[in-house]
């Protein structure tokens, strides 16, 4: 779904091919990007909290030690020393997964294409996001001369990156309903969805129990 438009097909045939192609490997690749990257995100969220737990216990340890040194030690309970708590991925973080990512790529780029390193650094935003304008194609270093298999590593590097961005968003989406719940919590919309949902289902069952009495 890029699509730069410096390959295009002319016959009819050709067309044709092209649509029914694309008809098929479009679904097959939006899969590819949705599985692959749920599983990317899901393992990101595991991994990160698993290190925030790990800090966060080395912490409560050294804090510890501070209270034995100074006779205020309280004990906290084994279970609440040893929980591993689920965190949730802040925005910094995933934003810097894929601005790192860009930056390696903008690097090969702008060495094997000749561009800017800025140049390439656009070019590998507006690939991941199937912007593709493409005022920028590889080709000059890539495809054209792939004696060092610079094609492979280009296809690889693109397709990756598609991924990558796909968990990014993810992530971000996330980070977003987070937010938002807890701008509804302060508003007080979930309360009022309580009261609205509890009422809501007394009220259904007061006029069941009518209907029951009456065809008693």
């Amino acid at each position: 779904t890029v699509g730069y438009g410096n390959i295009t097909p002319k016959s009819i045939l050709g067309k044709l091919t092209t649509c029914f192609y694309a008809a098929i490997g479009i679904p097959l690749m939006i899969m590819y990007l949705a599985n692959t990257g749920d599983l990317l995100a899901f393992f990101f969220v595991k991994y990160y909290s698993v290190t925030r737990n790990l800090v966060d216990r080395i912490i409560r340890q050294q804090s510890r030690r501070r209270r034995r040194r100074q006779e205020q030690l309280t004990n906290l309970p084994f279970e609440l020393e040893h929980q591993t708590v689920q965190y949730q991925v802040p925005i910094p973080a995933t934003l810097g997964i894929l601005t790192l990512y860009i930056v390696v790529g903008a690097a090969l780029f702008s060495n094997w294409e000749g561009w800017s390193y800025i140049d390439a650094a656009y070019f590998s935003f507006i690939t991941f996001t199937t912007i593709g304008l493409g005022d920028l194609v590889p080709g000059k270093g890539t495809l054209t001369d792939n004696k060092h298999g610079k094609s492979i590593l280009c296809a690889l590097y693109l397709l990756y990156g598609l991924v990558i961005t796909t968990m990014c968003f993810k992530l971000l989406q996330d980070d977003l309903f987070a937010i938002k719940r807890r701008i509804f919590t302060r508003l007080g919309f979930d309360a009022y969805q309580y009261y609205y949902h509890y009422h809501h289902f007394h009220n259904n069952r007061r006029y069941l129990m009518r209907l029951r009495e009456n065809n008693k």
